[in-house]
């Protein structure tokens, strides 16, 4: 599983100026989706895309995650502070974003597309938020309409421009130089062009919470390549609403391979039964696909059994 690690990622998207200024790490309304293959990178081993806007909404953000936000009276007050500097609420002003990364096992690489922040203030926030963006030891730049934010302790690099009034895109890796992100800008290598991936993300429901497809031929399969099970590819969603729902897809090489998959996965979903409230999987040519939902009753239930365990594996 990808680790999104990177301080400066997240505020180099946006959402991450609410985060710095507290010192941590389908479409949206504002638009995502479909428009977005032209500016994600044609060799992306990894694409996601996240609702935010749809997450924040949900009863499960609205219980578990919100107060966790905001319990530290440091955090509220680093926030009241960010405010009124920039003019915006951070938790709120992304309400779409689409990612595509290569390089998982390694140092990712790749592009961000984030929708909903007002480019004007955005800019303002950035000249109005120097010496927090310097304090960790980043170097920030800004040459016109391009903004360069650079870590040499972490050797990390991310260029950032705006597309429109509300659409910003940030490059990360060796890409990251003015050059680079205007390029990304321009959709000279558009996710778009790849027919395998189309066809695929067709069959996503992209007005999910969160969604994703992963190239088979990336690292992050190699475990299950020691189990005998080799991937030519993974799609589906999460949808978030007071319970969870799952829609997954792996794409195998043979239809006797999907078989065999869907027929032992099978046996495994059924001991899990009783704690969700579906569990299905299906095989379909060379595709095997697993749904799985879970409503707020079984998902607390769930939390209660388990939740001091994953507290306790997250110290």
């Amino acid at each position: 599983m990808l680790r999104i690690r990177h301080g400066r990622l997240a505020l180099v998207i946006g959402l991450g100026l609410a985060l710095a200024a507290c010192k941590k790490d389908g479409a949206g309304a504002s638009g995502g989706g479909d428009e977005d293959l032209s500016l994600l990178p044609v060799d992306s081993e990894l694409v996601l895309g996240i609702n935010v806007e749809q997450v924040q909404q949900s009863a499960l953000w609205k219980q578990f995650v919100e107060p966790k936000i905001l319990a530290s009276s440091d955090t509220t007050k680093k926030m009241a502070e960010f405010k009124a500097k920039c003019g915006f609420d951070p938790m709120t002003a992304v309400k779409s974003m689409s990612i595509g990364l290569k390089g998982l096992s390694d140092k990712p690489t790749g592009t961000v597309v984030v929708h909903g922040l007002d480019k004007g203030k955005i800019w303002s926030c950035l000249d109005t938020m120097k010496d927090e963006i310097k304090s960790d030891g980043t170097e920030f730049t800004r040459d016109g309409d391009v903004a360069i934010f650079k870590n040499s302790k972490v050797n990390e690099t991310y260029a950032v421009t705006f597309i429109n009034d509300s659409t910003l895109i940030a490059v990360i890796g060796d890409q990251a130089t003015p050059d680079g992100v205007k390029a990304a800008a321009a959709g000279k290598s558009a996710l778009r062009t790849s027919p395998q991936f189309v066809e695929m993300y067709k069959k996503v429901k992209t007005s999910d919470s969160l969604w994703g497809l992963m190239n088979g031929n990336s690292k992050a399969f190699d475990k299950m390549g020691s189990l005998g099970i080799k991937p030519k590819a993974m799609f589906g969603s999460l949808n978030v609403t007071d319970g969870l729902a799952v829609d997954l897809q792996m794409r195998l090489e043979t239809p006797d391979a999907a078989t065999s998959l869907a027929t032992l996965a099978k046996g495994q979903l059924d001991q899990a039964k009783t704690m969700v409230d579906k569990a299905e999987v299906t095989s379909e040519g060379t595709d095997v696909k697993f749904t799985i939902v879970m409503s707020s009753q079984k998902l607390q239930s769930l939390l209660q059994q388990f939740g001091p365990m994953l507290g306790g594996m997250a110290h």
